[in-house]
């Protein structure tokens, strides 16, 4: 007699992850690409900036998430190949939106807008000890004509505390070179005030799990309102993402924060979509008023 009912089947394996072999054989055929999120400010309508993302779409896998691919390239020693990679294309789109065919060239906004847009750019703890990667970052820089202090290197809290002692120093060496420097994810982790105070950043991001929880947890709201008045009283700028609706966003402009950024404002997208959003997002603060 056939078995109606043969019990919970044992737990198959899960998808199969990428290797590092199919990512060292990515970044040689440059297949990892890039998508752009906007910020804007929370108290105007105007356009901050941009943060560069790292995409891999993988011919078997599909889209690969972010976090799997960086981790695989930092336990592989690929990182630093990634991170050029990906400044490599950013850097030459965004220093092109000045031009006169640029990427922005049909989109209305005065040419002083477009010098002051900044790019922000996710760097692993596992680059800071790389000197000649930062270098080469600076001098093309001065080849593209692209003022330092457009660019945003972005840290994690847990890494940039990791070693305090050496992120002080390649961190200093980036702030005196006209680079900003932003604190990601900040409330997640454990860095002392002292600590803070002594590496010399110029942003603090609010973790999007407060961001996004704002409107249902008083906790969510009491940790937002504490890192906007930490940041401003160090004379850091605050940007909160992770932003899903309106409600998120007025109770931040009412809080005093200072940049935006999450799906309520513009999704990750291609350099080519973003000519339409900003269309669209002008179009749509004017009518908000």
């Amino acid at each position: 007699m056939p078995r109606l009912y043969a019990g919970p089947r044992a737990p198959g394996p899960g998808p199969r992850q990428p290797t590092l072999k199919e990512l060292h054989h990515a970044l040689a055929k440059g297949a990892i690409g890039v998508v752009y999120q906007p910020k804007v400010a929370c108290r105007g309508t105007e356009l901050a900036g941009f943060e560069v993302l790292a995409r891999w779409q993988h011919p078997e896998l599909g889209a690969i998430a972010p976090d799997v691919f960086i981790a695989l390239a930092e336990s592989g020693g690929l990182i630093d190949e990634l991170t050029e990679q990906v400044l490599e294309q950013a850097l030459n789109w965004f220093a092109g939106l000045n031009r006169a065919k640029g990427a922005l060239a049909a989109v209305p906004m005065p040419a002083c807008s477009l010098k002051q847009l900044t790019l922000s750019i996710n760097i692993s703890a596992r680059s800071l000890g790389n000197l000649a990667l930062f270098e080469r970052l600076e001098r093309r820089c001065e080849a593209l004509g692209l003022a330092p202090e457009r660019l945003i290197f972005e840290l994690t809290e847990t890494s940039a505390m990791e070693d305090p002692v050496a992120s002080l120093d390649i961190l200093t060496r980036l702030r005196m070179k006209g680079f900003q420097l932003s604190l990601d994810d900040f409330g997640t982790g454990f860095s002392s005030m002292l600590q803070l105070v002594r590496l010399p950043f110029s942003e603090l991001k609010v973790d999007k799990s407060f961001v996004m929880t704002a409107m249902q947890s008083q906790e969510s709201r009491a940790v937002i309102k504490s890192v906007i008045e930490l940041g401003h009283s160090l004379g850091l700028q605050v940007t909160a993402e992770g932003i899903e609706d309106r409600k998120t966003l007025d109770y931040l402009r009412q809080s005093g924060c200072d940049l935006a950024q999450g799906y309520f404002i513009g999704r990750p997208m291609a350099e080519a979509a973003l000519p339409a959003w900003i269309h669209d997002y002008q179009a749509q603060a004017r009518e908000n008023g």
